[in-house]
């Protein structure tokens, strides 16, 4: 039946008058008159979501997930709402196919407040902004690869405070865009553009140009620098610089015996491997481009055939987290005793020995190692305290003249008061003549402490205070060789890699320096061996 047909509406009547009529006798007690039946007005958004939603028909069994939701997405690209309810939503790789009509309305209305840069877009579920990522990878709402760049880092930077968990996935992303892509800067631009450095550390390990190499091998190494007391005493500039110090001279050992700082730490470089783009994304490889070959920073090499992508990369040698931290931990070693740190730092070779063999593979014995880190420390911390001044002739008899008016003024005849030091009275002569001959920083230091009169205080003293019953019972344990540890933690109901660094973060706030060899070991350390005996009484 058409909308234009008529109908005729008839009423029955059942009433007793009408039970008694003979037999097909029937009464009817009135007859409407004839109506039009209307047509609904269509929902236009409806429709556009039917249509969309029917993309789907289009070979639904050889159409996989990402290539239907790319064809939604262009199909959907320029589509803007002005929905009033905000419908929640939450779902793994998100997309449309599985959204309803309230969810598809709030996704697009906050696109659409998003895209014009108001300020209620940053209240969006996280399930929304990630499908809003997954379309800005295929660049749909952006006229180029490079619109499309700028949209990513634009919502990374947005949301990045409020969502951490876009840390662990835009990096990647990024990286996999310059690849992918072709754009006018390079990788390595973008990441000095934005300070990305520390994302990547594996890409810029040897980049002699990088501006913070410490944070990038820590975050490779098995000695956390950052827990360390000495770097938290106000040294971590210090720190950072000597170690960029050290850098350049291992590589200049490196250098020497014809090999580079790389291999110390790459065992080799892998085979051609199939590569995707975009890991843990809803994305379809759309973008048909021609046979390219990409070099990134690592020595990471991709290659693109027939729109099809492989790769090269270099394979880490097994003891490259010990080899670091190694360094770092010789680098901090060697500081503390230069600058008359309270508290020293040991290094057990033994911690390195798989690194020790690709050493001696390389012919650089580690005494060779340890000595090129050992005499840059000295070099730089010398070039710190170096001053060079330049003075004109023609000024020398000035300054000498006025030098001799200044201390013929400081001149104190030997029966006057002592000279004070900070309001104390005290008498330098009374310290000792030896301070006036030794260097600058002890000479500093040993003044002070005669200053100040106050003993030193004893680290062990406070970590022996600092330590709980079931942190000094486990240190027994492993003074006994480590025998049980793992259920002596479980009877006490922590994980004994929780139970090591706790023990591990006292000691370092303490005396300076861990105890426990790493994070999940039972091993402590031989120096120290004598002073944690007594502290748990052994």
């Amino acid at each position: 039946m058409t909308a234009d047909t008529d109908f005729a509406e008839i009423e029955v009547d059942f009433s007793a008058d009408s039970r008694k009529a003979g037999d097909g006798e029937q009464r009817f007690s009135s007859v409407t008159a004839a109506q039009t039946i209307e047509q609904k007005a269509a929902d236009p958004i409806r429709t556009k979501f039917y249509q969309m939603r029917s993309l789907a028909s289009v070979g639904p069994i050889t159409q996989n997930k990402a290539e239907l939701f790319y064809r939604q997405a262009r199909f959907m690209e320029n589509f803007s709402d002005d929905f009033r309810s905000k419908a929640p939503f939450s779902m793994y790789y998100p997309h449309y196919q599985h959204m309803g009509y309230e969810q598809l309305r709030s996704y697009f209305t906050w696109r659409s407040m998003l895209r014009r840069g108001e300020a209620e877009a940053a209240d969006v579920s996280l399930s929304y902004l990630y499908l809003y990522l997954y379309e800005l990878l295929s660049c749909v709402g952006a006229d180029s690869p490079e619109e499309g760049l700028d949209k990513l880092m634009q919502t990374w930077n947005a949301f990045r405070v409020r969502e951490p968990s876009l840390d662990a996935y835009l990096p990647s992303w990024l990286r996999d865009y310059h690849i992918y892509y072709i754009l006018p800067h390079s990788f390595a631009e973008f990441i000095e553009k934005y300070n990305l450095q520390n994302y990547y550390p594996s890409l810029f390990l040897f980049d002699p140009d990088a501006k913070d190499s410490l944070a990038l091998w820590s975050s490779i190494a098995n000695y956390d620098v950052a827990k360390s007391r000495f770097y938290a005493a106000g040294n971590e500039i210090l720190l950072r610089d000597c170690f960029r110090a050290v850098l350049e001279r291992v590589r200049e050992l490196c250098e020497s015996r014809h090999v580079r700082l790389e291999e110390l730490f790459t065992y080799s470089i892998s085979d051609e491997t199939p590569w995707s783009p975009f890991h843990k994304a809803l994305f379809y490889p759309w973008y048909r481009q021609p046979n390219r070959q990409l070099e990134m920073p690592g020595r990471e090499t991709y290659y693109c055939r027939n729109n099809r992508w492989t790769m090269i990369m270099p394979i880490p040698y097994a003891g490259r987290k010990e080899l670091a931290g190694y360094l770092i931990r010789k680098t901090e070693a060697c500081l503390r005793e230069i600058t008359h740190f309270r508290f020293a730092l040991t290094t057990d070779p033994g911690s390195i020995l798989r690194s020790q063999r690709r050493l001696h593979e390389l012919r650089i014995p580690l005494p060779d190692l340890d000595d090129a880190v050992e005499k840059a420390v000295t070099d730089f911390h010398k070039g710190l305290s170096r001053v060079i001044v330049t003075v004109g002739e023609d000024n020398l008899a000035r300054i000498r003249s006025e030098a001799q008016i200044t201390q013929d003024r400081l001149s104190v005849p030997e029966e006057e008061s002592p000279v004070l030091l900070n309001g104390t009275g005290f008498d330098v002569a009374e310290a000792g003549g030896d301070i006036a001959e030794s260097d600058d920083d002890t000479a500093a230091g040993q003044l002070a402490e005669a200053a100040s009169g106050l003993p030193e205080t004893d680290g062990w003293s406070l970590l022996n205070d600092a330590l709980s019953a079931t942190e000094r019972r486990a240190l027994s344990i492993a003074l006994q060789g480590g025998a049980g540890m793992k259920a002596f933690a479980d009877e006490q109901g922590v994980m004994l890699e929780v139970l090591a660094d706790r023990i591990n973060e006292k000691a370092a706030d303490c005396i300076g320096d861990s105890i426990l060899e790493s994070a999940d070991s039972t091993k402590i350390y031989d120096e120290y061996r004598e002073q944690i005996a007594k502290i748990v009484g052994r």
